[in-house]
């Protein structure tokens, strides 16, 4: 039987993703943040952020690998949008 959350080439299951992203109001309650305070953050590139659907989220996955290799600040624009 296949694993779900495997890799199989260059296609990662939705599940495994998923895991790696967050509303903007859940991470400001996780984080203790006010939400208008992490949507400024999110919208001026500050935070990592993806669009899901018609919601744009944090990038959890972004984030925790660019804390994990160091990175002890973060600036407006860090993370622009295209």
């Amino acid at each position: 039987m296949t694993n779900p959350n495997s890799k199989q080439g260059n296609v990662v299951a939705l599940g495994a993703a998923i895991e790696d992203l967050s509303s903007i109001v859940t991470f400001a309650s996780a984080s203790g943040i006010p939400v208008d305070e992490v949507v400024e953050w999110v919208e001026n590139g500050t935070l990592p952020s993806v669009r899901f659907a018609d919601f744009l989220m944090v990038n959890l996955g972004q984030l925790r690998a660019d804390l994990l290799n160091g990175k002890k600040e973060f600036k407006e624009g860090d993370y622009d949008h295209d």
